[in-house]
C-alpha cells in the first residue's frame, strides 16, 4: 500500500464506525488491532524550517512528500519575481520546508508587511476528502484559538483552487527533533528553557478546552537557540469535551510519546498532553525516547505495561530533582 493511499485509508477509518468494526472483527483483538491502527497512522505534517540559505528551501531537496512537490506548485500562480516559485494570493512563495501525507508547507513572503510566512496546503490527492478538509480545518480554528508566545500563530486561513491553506508565522529555526539528532542530549539550562516555555503553551491551550493529543519533539519549533519555543501542528487537537475522543479502538499522534490511555485506544484528556511532555523531557535529558521497540505495536506495549529506564542510568548530569519531576 502507498502512502497516500495509507493516509486515505486511515482518514476512512477515523470516520467509518462500520468499516472499524469488520476490521476489529477481522483483527481478532483489539490488541491487533491496535497495532494496525497505529501503522496506517499519518504523522501528521513534521514542520521543519530551515535557515534561509538552507538548500531545503529549494524544490527537489530537503524532506521528502509522499506525493510530488509538482503537484503543489502547479497550484500556484505565476510571479513577476523570477527569484520567487511562483504565487499563492498575495503571498510570493520562496521555497518548499517540508511535506507529509496531509499536506505541503511553503515559505514565502508577504509582501504587504515585508515578513515571510509559513504556508500549509492540503494535499491535492485528499482535496476531495470530507474527513481531510475537517482536520485541516479544526487545525487551523484549534491553534487560532490558543494566544499564546509559545504557541504558533495563525495569521489566516484561504483557498486556492478548492485546496485550503492555513498562513502561520514563520519561525527560522529547526524543531526540537532535528535538533536532537544533531546533538543528542541537550544542557540543563537548555531542557529547563524548552520545556518551560512548551508547558505554558500547552496550558495556554487547556485554558482553552483543547487537548493537542501530539506533543512530540517535532511540533516544537526553535527560535534563536533555545529562547523562543513554538508549539505547532494542532491537526489532532481536540475539545476535552468532544464525545469523538471517548471512543475507543482509535489511536492519534506519534506512538513514542503517547501517553498510556492514548497507546490503548481510550479517552483522552489534558493529562495525556503531560505525559507526552514528560516523555519529551525525557528525550531531552536522554538523547532518546523513554520507550522504544522495533515495532509500533512494540512501543505501545512498553508504554501500557513497563516503566522507562531510569534517565540518571543513561545520563548522570541530570539532577535528582529534575528526573523526579519528569517521573
Amino acid at each position: 500500500m502507498s502512502d497516500n493511499e495509507q493516509t486515505e485509508f486511515e482518514i476512512h477509518l477515523d470516520q467509518c464506525c462500520d468499516c472499524r468494526q469488520q476490521l476489529e472483527a477481522a483483527a481478532a483483538s483489539g490488541d491487533i488491532w491496535a497495532s494496525v491502527r497505529d501503522s496506517l497512522q499519518d504523522e501528521t505534517l513534521t514542520l521543519e524550517y530551515p535557515g534561509e540559505d538552507d538548500s531545503a528551501l529549494d524544490v527537489g531537496t530537503g524532506n521528502e512528500a509522499s506525493f510530488s512537490h509538482s503537484s503543489v506548485l502547479n497550484l500556484l500562480a505565476p510571479s513577476d519575481d523570477e527569484r520567487m516559485l511562483g504565487r499563492l494570493g498575495t503571498y510570493e512563495i520562496v521555497g518548499v520546508i517540508g511535506a507529509g501525507g496531509m499536506g505541503v508547507v511553503l515559505k514565502a513572503l508577504d509582501p504587504a508587511l515585508n515578513r515571510y510566512v509559513a504556508i500549509k496546503i492540503l494535499a491535492p490527492h485528499l482535496g476531495s476528502s470530507g474527513a481531510a478538509r475537517k482536520r485541516f480545518s479544526r487545525e487551523a480554528q484549534a491553534a487560532a484559538a490558543v494566544v499564546h508566545d509559545s504557541v504558533i500563530e495563525i495569521h489566516g486561513v484561504a483557498e486556492t483552487k478548492g485546496l485550503p491553506y492555513l498562513v502561520m508565522s514563520y519561525v527560522r529555526g529547526p524543531s526540537l527533533q532535528r535538533r536532537l539528532d544533531d546533538t543528542g542530549p541537550l544542557a540543563l539550562v537548555e531542557i529547563l528553557r524548552i520545556g518551560m516555555q512548551a508547558a505554558n503553551g500547552l496550558a495556554a491551550a487547556h485554558a482553552q478546552g483543547l487537548v493537542h493529543r501530539d506533543v512530540k519533539p517535532a511540533n516544537i519549533l526553535l527560535s534563536d537557540g533555545v529562547e523562543r519555543v513554538k508549539l505547532t501542528d494542532f491537526g489532532l487537537a481536540r475539545a476535552a469535551d468532544d464525545a469523538s475522543l471517548t471512543r475507543t479502538g482509535i489511536i492519534a499522534g506519534t506512538p513514542q510519546y503517547m501517553s498510556p490511555e492514548q497507546a490503548r485506544g481510550e479517552a483522552v484528556d489534558q493529562s495525556s498532553d503531560l505525559f507526552s511532555l514528560g516523555s519529551v523531557l525525557y528525550t531531552m535529558c536522554t538523547g532518546r525516547p523513554p520507550f522504544r521497540s522495533e515495532t509500533s505495536y512494540g512501543v505501545l506495549r512498553r508504554i501500557t505495561d513497563e516503566e522507562p529506564r531510569p534517565i540518571r542510568e543513561i545520563n548522570a548530569e541530570i539532577p535528582e530533582w529534575l528526573c523526579q519531576i519528569v517521573n
